[in-house]
């Protein structure tokens, strides 16, 4: 069952748009992963670790939009820490990344 949230509680979620610049193979993660090098614009370039290796190469997420929440506290994986975590849908051990249909000014806000 899904746990009920108000409004205010999503408004704390700070969801942006922003680009792929930098892919790195990370086979220090636990489970298979990259680490992203993102640009949010105006909000400057933060970091992830993603577990998206199924569906997408290195090459296939260089310079690919993305959406990601910007406001959760930086987050230690082995020695690289992660600062935004990039939304995609699962299914099972495949996450499709969520993007914008068209191209947007990295830093949007998603609401």
């Amino acid at each position: 069952m899904t746990k009920t949230i108000t409004f205010e509680d999503f408004s704390k979620t700070d969801l942006r748009v922003g680009t792929i610049i930098e892919v790195n193979d990370f086979p220090e993660a636990r489970n298979p992963a990259y680490q992203l090098i993102i640009d949010f614009g105006d909000l400057g370039v933060k970091k992830s670790s993603a577990q998206i290796t199924t569906l997408y190469s290195k090459t296939d997420l260089l310079n690919k939009q993305i959406i990601a929440v910007v406001n959760f506290p930086s987050k230690q994986i082995a020695k690289f820490m992660s600062e935004c975590l990039v939304l995609g849908a699962v299914s099972g051990k495949d996450v499709i990344l969520l993007n914008p249909e068209k191209r947007v000014k990295n830093g949007v806000s998603v609401s």
